[in-house]
């Protein structure tokens, strides 16, 4: 029995090997440019806690990417050597290729992939387009938006003004110590973290999760077509087998670049819960003490002296009015420790939570 081999298409599907080989290529540059391999980024003791493996985890994600690169030259090159074994023999039945096709996982009885086996739809003309920059959701306008509002009471606190003077102090006369970030934001992420870097890299994982899924269906979409034109033969059976392995192995990634995406976020979102907790509870002690300094120790005592202002001197009702405003900024700044606390403790929780559990990719 003769095995027809439409040779040029097999070569067609090396080529497509080799583009998404460059594309593994394309995704290293990515994990570089966005996710700091070294631990010193993260800065601050909650992050050093949470994202304690960072570095093993680095490891594992550039050795995923190298694997997934290598897998795809050694496809190349194996659907060039069978074109070029068939090309040599003019289609001869007796042609053995099965050597070309390793088995990725010999304790799985794979069903291999062929010509019926269904194609895959792609978001992307090539999985690279995945790969698009990071973004954090802390940097959200919208969100910006929606906390400022929260927080206008800070324009009414002496405490904020006074910090505000003194972050515009330092930064005239040491604008570099903090890189012109806020100084008290500065100092709390020496403690809770610098929560926008790791939003960033938690994004960037996600990303190329998506990059995984649609190398994972790419794949299979050459074979499929690779396996319209090499119909037949044990080569093929083996081919098949290796194909709808290497697709499985792809197809495993996202999950746990989903995961890594939600450790990252959520350890993000604890660092701003700390570091706006501890600037909220330093507010609401200074606005407390002001508030007792002027003879009122809480909202309703200061209320009620507002009512009275009608037989009060005008500076005794500038000194009530003010009082009443640091009671009320206090008590605010209570609530809103309270409200980040929260915010900090339920993603602290989940970061510390979120288990990460590699699928490696099998040797080329």
């Amino acid at each position: 029995m003769t095995i027809e081999v439409d040779t040029s298409v097999v070569r067609g599907g090396g080529e497509a090997s080799g583009q998404l080989a460059a594309d593994g290529n394309r995704a290293l540059e990515y994990f570089d440019a966005n996710i700091d391999t070294s631990q010193s980024w993260v800065a601050g003791a909650l992050m050093d806690w949470l994202l304690a493996e960072h570095s093993s985890f680095a490891v594992q994600v550039e050795s995923g990417l190298l694997r997934s690169k290598a897998l795809m030259v050694a496809t190349q090159s194996a659907l060039d050597d069978v074109a070029q074994r068939f090309d040599d023999t003019e289609h001869d039945a007796q042609v053995d290729v099965r050597d070309l096709f390793a088995d990725l996982d010999p304790s799985a009885a794979t069903v291999p992939l062929d010509a019926s086996s269904s194609r895959q739809s792609l978001a992307f003309t090539s999985p690279v387009g995945a790969l698009v920059a990071p973004e954090s959701s802390l940097a959200d306008p919208a969100f910006q938006v929606v906390w400022g509002v929260i927080n206008w009471p800070d324009y009414l606190s002496l405490s904020f003004w006074a910090r505000q003077i003194i972050n515009g102090v330092i930064q005239l006369v040491q604008p570099g110590w903090t890189g012109g970030q806020d100084v008290f934001e500065f100092l709390a992420q020496k403690i809770s973290g610098d929560w926008d870097k790791v939003a960033l890299a938690g994004s960037a994982f996600g990303h190329m999760g998506e990059f995984f899924a649609e190398l994972s269906a790419a794949v299979q979409n050459l074979a499929v077509d690779v396996f319209a034109a090499w119909t037949s033969g044990d080569g093929a059976d083996r081919a098949g087998e290796y194909f709808a392995e290497l697709v499985a192995a792809f197809a495993a990634q996202p999950e746990v670049y989903g995961d890594l995406e939600a450790k990252y976020t959520n350890a993000a979102w604890a660092a701003f819960g700390a570091c706006q907790a501890m600037l909220s509870a330093i507010d609401a002690l200074v606005d407390a003490v002001i508030a007792a300094a002027m003879g009122v120790s809480s909202v309703a005592e200061a209320i009620a002296a507002l009512f009275t202002l009608g037989g009060m001197a005008p500076a005794a009702i500038v000194s009530a009015v003010i009082a009443a405003v640091e009671a009320f900024s206090a008590a605010w700044g209570v609530m809103m420790t309270a409200t980040s606390t929260a915010i900090a403790a339920g993603a602290t929780l989940g970061s510390a939570t979120t288990a990460i559990e590699f699928v490696p990719l099998p040797e080329a």
